[in-house]
């Protein structure tokens, strides 16, 4: 049974306090699905959840409704679920983010800044620094976010960035980050340095195949980890 109030108090301690309650709960709601507390199949109840946030219906109708015009939540006969991504959902997923990326690699070659070149080459370099300190997995997860973020931004076109947003809220059905498998870590921030590499030498080529090498590297791992997941249904 998930335990709203210990989430409530972890959510607050890293959340925006002036967000309006919809939102805010939107953000809790995603943030205890990324946090595992909310797995894939998980039902929700809004009479429980009601009263376990201690909210209204207006605004926690608002968030669910949000949610599943994002797609991480789905009705089906038995009610309101946490969307479940089955092994060709994730490929597919892949599929089209390791093309859309790779575009944004390119793209970012040409049209980057030479500051936001410093910022794609800074953050690889602290990447290395976290690595070397021995940093959660959760922490090098953000910072991944970061370095694939700063290449979209560089890459300069809008539409793009719209598709890839909406892949990425998707990501937070996947759960657990490949950075849980040591050996994916160290080689995540290899193909990190050879994408940062090419755009810096302004080589669109070889950073469109160096993103493309790394997700699909991604997808090996993470569908490692979908294979470790049980398969029990969530009530």
């Amino acid at each position: 049974m998930t335990d709203w109030g210990q989430l409530q108090r972890k959510f607050a301690a890293q959340s925006t306090p002036a967000l309006p309650s919809s939102r805010r709960l939107r953000q809790l709601i995603l943030w205890a699905i990324q946090e595992g507390a909310l797995p894939p199949g998980s039902r929700l109840k809004e009479v429980e959840l009601v009263k376990a946030l201690e909210v209204s219906r207006t605004p926690l109708r608002e968030a669910l409704t949000a949610l599943r015009a994002e797609q991480i939540l789905e009705m089906d006969d038995d009610g309101l679920r946490v969307r479940k991504l089955e092994w060709r959902d994730v490929t597919s997923l892949y599929a089209l983010r390791g093309q859309l990326e790779a575009m944004a690699a390119a793209l970012a070659t040409t049209h980057a800044t030479s500051s936001e070149k410093q910022v794609i080459a800074d953050i690889c370099a602290e990447e290395v620094r976290l690595m070397s300190v021995g940093a959660a997995p959760a922490l090098l997860a953000t910072h991944n976010k970061r370095f694939h973020n700063a290449i979209l931004q560089a890459a300069g076109n809008r539409f793009l960035s719209e598709s890839l947003h909406h892949l990425s809220r998707l990501m937070v059905l996947l759960g657990h980050t490949a950075y849980a498998l040591p050996e994916r870590s160290h080689a995540i921030q290899k193909e990190h340095q050879e994408i940062n590499q090419a755009i810096q030498r302004g080589h669109a080529q070889q950073a469109e195949t160096a993103m493309k090498y790394h997700l699909d590297q991604a997808l090996k791992a993470r569908l490692h980890l979908l294979s470790l997941t049980e398969e029990d249904e969530m009530d």
